[in-house]
């Protein structure tokens, strides 16, 4: 039997990720020589945060690092709390927001909420992350009152009565299957609770994760190709870890060449994929390094 290896397909650049690349290259043609500061990675990718560098964009954590009120303000693709948007808008020459329009939805649901009276959320998400963080400090300023319920076993601790009217809103890079689990115990137990229309996760999240599930028997093993601090990244390599199955994860073929040949080649039917913010030629470096190797070149597509 032949050594096979599939690219996974969709992968790599989502269509936010795409689209705040676009826009920050078309800014940096724009303003030739001015500086141009990006609050936070603009994705969550380091190969893409380098090439900007060496652009000339200059990559700050927080706003209040930018000294120069003539400069260029870039606000991330994960979102930022319109609170930091209102008071860049009022001190600098310039912002741009390049907010992902998935991660613009959930602001906008904030503010329906709290619109309707609702001032109680629960936050599917992961606080630390940036976009987590950002929503989650957005309706602290907005005076709502919101609960972070990270996993399944956080349900129990959620600070509301089972009669309380609440909103659930989630992170839009997290496990589909994971927060579909959590909203509907959450509707089984608080029958008041205001769920979303339309699911939260975005459509390229949900892809590259079904993908993965669709065809979880067909493979061996799995490489996951993707910043460490890329969260839909992380689940594409959690959900092979759950199922038991071999897993390799790295930013690029640099890193996977650090694991011994002997697992990476002990597997026959290997699969290859990206995150949301992943460089295409990333993930298809490390699927021609298993050409070079023997192995068939197959590419398996979303159903």
């Amino acid at each position: 039997m032949s050594k096979i290896v599939y690219y996974l397909s969709p992968s790599s650049f989502c269509f936010g990720v795409k689209r705040s690349i676009d826009q920050l290259n078309d800014i940096v043609a724009k303003h030739p020589g001015e500086k141009i500061f990006c609050i936070h990675a603009l994705v969550h990718n380091p190969k893409v945060t380098q090439e900007f560098e060496d652009k000339g964009v200059f990559f700050v954590e927080e706003i209040n690092e930018v000294k120069n009120t003539n400069a260029i303000i870039i606000l991330s693709a994960h979102g930022t709390n319109r609170k930091i948007i209102d008071q860049a808008k009022a001190k600098y020459k310039t912002v741009y927001n390049l907010e992902c329009p998935f991660v613009t939805k959930i602001y906008t649901e904030v503010d329906n909420l709290l619109k309707k009276g609702i001032s109680k959320i629960v936050y599917i998400g992961k606080e630390h992350h940036q976009e987590g963080k950002n929503v989650v400090e957005y309706i602290r300023y907005k005076w709502g009152e919101v609960y972070v319920c990270e996993k399944q076993e956080n349900i129990q601790d959620i600070p509301y009565l089972k009669k309380d009217v609440f909103g659930v809103l989630a992170q839009t890079t997290l496990n589909f299957v994971h927060v579909q689990t959590i909203i509907e115990e959450i509707k089984q137990q608080y029958i008041n609770a205001e769920l979303p229309i339309l699911s939260d996760v975005c459509k390229a999240t949900y892809e590259r994760q079904t993908v993965v599930l669709q065809n979880l028997d067909k493979f061996d093993s799995f490489i996951v190709i993707g910043g460490k601090e890329s969260n839909n990244t992380k689940e594409l390599y959690s959900i092979w870890r759950e199922n038991n199955k071999k897993s390799f994860y790295g930013e690029s073929l640099k890193d996977i060449i650090q694991y011994p040949e002997t697992e990476l080649f002990a597997y026959e039917r290997v699969a290859i994929t990206g995150g949301a913010s992943t460089p295409i030629e990333d993930i298809k470096a490390v699927f021609e390094w298993y050409r070079n190797h023997g192995y068939e070149a197959k590419i398996v597509e979303l159903s």
